[in-house]
Protein backbone atom coordinates (compact mmCIF):
# COMPACT_ATOMS: atom_id res chain seq x y z
CA UNK A 1 0.00 0.00 0.00
CA UNK A 2 1.62 3.49 -0.93
CA UNK A 3 2.48 6.26 1.19
CA UNK A 4 -0.43 9.00 0.33
CA UNK A 5 -0.53 12.54 2.42
CA UNK A 6 -1.50 12.45 5.48
CA UNK A 7 -0.60 8.36 6.63
CA UNK A 8 1.98 8.21 9.52
CA UNK A 9 4.38 6.33 11.06
CA UNK A 10 6.81 5.58 14.26
CA UNK A 11 10.23 5.59 12.92
CA UNK A 12 13.38 6.85 15.05
CA UNK A 13 15.10 10.19 14.25
CA UNK A 14 17.78 9.54 11.57
CA UNK A 15 20.88 9.47 13.77
CA UNK A 16 18.65 9.83 16.73
CA UNK A 17 18.46 7.06 19.80
CA UNK A 18 15.87 3.85 19.07
CA UNK A 19 13.18 6.00 20.50
CA UNK A 20 10.48 6.01 17.45
CA UNK A 21 8.86 9.50 16.96
CA UNK A 22 5.72 9.90 15.18
CA UNK A 23 6.43 10.99 11.41
CA UNK A 24 3.60 12.58 8.98
CA UNK A 25 3.42 12.71 5.86
CA UNK A 26 2.64 15.94 4.55
CA UNK A 27 2.90 16.15 0.49
CA UNK A 28 1.47 13.23 -1.87
CA UNK A 29 4.37 11.25 -3.12
CA UNK A 30 5.48 13.25 -6.63
CA UNK A 31 4.17 11.20 -9.38
CA UNK A 32 7.45 11.57 -10.90
CA UNK A 33 9.89 11.19 -8.53
CA UNK A 34 8.11 9.58 -5.66
CA UNK A 35 9.34 11.63 -3.12
CA UNK A 36 7.60 13.48 -0.46
CA UNK A 37 7.97 15.32 2.24
CA UNK A 38 7.78 13.93 6.05
CA UNK A 39 7.71 16.06 9.49
CA UNK A 40 8.20 14.28 12.57
CA UNK A 41 6.42 14.85 16.25
CA UNK A 42 8.24 15.45 19.16
CA UNK A 43 7.38 15.64 22.93
CA UNK A 44 7.13 19.49 23.69
CA UNK A 45 8.92 20.28 26.99
CA UNK A 46 12.48 19.61 24.91
CA UNK A 47 11.21 21.06 21.56
CA UNK A 48 12.96 23.98 20.67
CA UNK A 49 10.41 24.46 17.43
CA UNK A 50 6.63 25.08 19.07
CA UNK A 51 5.28 26.52 16.35
CA UNK A 52 2.61 23.83 15.89
CA UNK A 53 1.67 22.55 19.65
CA UNK A 54 -0.10 18.96 18.87
CA UNK A 55 -2.48 17.97 21.95
CA UNK A 56 -4.63 14.53 22.86
CA UNK A 57 -7.29 14.11 20.50
CA UNK A 58 -5.14 15.54 17.68
CA UNK A 59 -3.93 12.39 16.67
CA UNK A 60 -4.79 8.79 18.10
CA UNK A 61 -0.99 8.15 18.84
CA UNK A 62 -0.49 11.46 20.90
CA UNK A 63 -0.81 11.26 24.42
CA UNK A 64 0.61 14.33 25.74
CA UNK A 65 1.48 17.57 24.63
CA UNK A 66 3.75 17.31 21.37
CA UNK A 67 5.30 19.79 18.70
CA UNK A 68 6.23 19.29 14.88
CA UNK A 69 10.09 19.62 14.52
CA UNK A 70 10.31 21.25 11.20
CA UNK A 71 14.05 21.29 11.68
CA UNK A 72 13.80 17.48 10.96
CA UNK A 73 12.00 17.60 8.10
CA UNK A 74 12.68 15.62 5.45
CA UNK A 75 12.25 14.76 1.54
CA UNK A 76 12.26 11.20 0.91
CA UNK A 77 11.17 7.93 -1.25
CA UNK A 78 7.50 6.89 -0.58
CA UNK A 79 8.81 3.54 -1.67
CA UNK A 80 11.72 3.56 0.51
CA UNK A 81 9.21 4.16 3.85
CA UNK A 82 6.70 1.23 2.03
CA UNK A 83 10.26 -0.80 2.17
CA UNK A 84 11.40 -0.23 5.48
CA UNK A 85 7.65 -0.76 6.97
CA UNK A 86 7.60 -4.09 5.74
CA UNK A 87 10.83 -4.64 7.04
CA UNK A 88 9.76 -3.66 10.62
CA UNK A 89 11.80 -0.52 10.95
CA UNK A 90 9.06 1.42 10.68
CA UNK A 91 5.48 1.14 12.00
CA UNK A 92 2.08 2.46 10.83
CA UNK A 93 -0.26 4.20 12.61
CA UNK A 94 -3.58 5.77 12.11
CA UNK A 95 -4.12 8.27 9.07
CA UNK A 96 -3.70 12.36 10.32
CA UNK A 97 -6.70 13.51 10.51
CA UNK A 98 -8.16 16.43 8.14
CA UNK A 99 -7.66 19.35 10.74
CA UNK A 100 -4.16 18.11 12.33
CA UNK A 101 -2.90 17.64 8.62
CA UNK A 102 -3.91 20.76 7.38
CA UNK A 103 -2.66 23.22 10.79
CA UNK A 104 0.81 21.07 10.35
CA UNK A 105 1.30 21.77 6.58
CA UNK A 106 0.65 25.06 7.89
CA UNK A 107 3.35 25.50 10.38
CA UNK A 108 5.95 24.72 7.15
CA UNK A 109 5.74 28.26 6.43
CA UNK A 110 5.74 29.78 9.70
CA UNK A 111 8.49 27.63 11.74
CA UNK A 112 11.96 29.25 11.87
CA UNK A 113 13.27 26.02 11.42
CA UNK A 114 12.20 24.67 8.38
CA UNK A 115 15.26 24.47 5.99
CA UNK A 116 14.56 26.51 2.53
CA UNK A 117 14.68 23.08 0.81
CA UNK A 118 11.80 21.58 2.38
CA UNK A 119 9.62 24.81 1.95
CA UNK A 120 10.62 24.91 -2.04
CA UNK A 121 9.48 21.26 -1.86
CA UNK A 122 6.25 21.44 -0.02
CA UNK A 123 4.87 24.53 -2.05
CA UNK A 124 5.92 22.93 -5.41
CA UNK A 125 3.86 19.91 -4.66
CA UNK A 126 0.90 21.56 -2.98
CA UNK A 127 1.05 23.86 -5.85
CA UNK A 128 -0.20 20.93 -8.46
Amino acid sequence: MMMRCGDTFLMPAPGGTATPHLWIVITEPDPASNLCGIVSVTTLRNSKDQTVILRVGDHPFIRHESTVFYGDAMIVDAQRLENEIAAGLAVRRDPCPAATLKLVQQGVSASPFTRPKFLRFCREQWGR
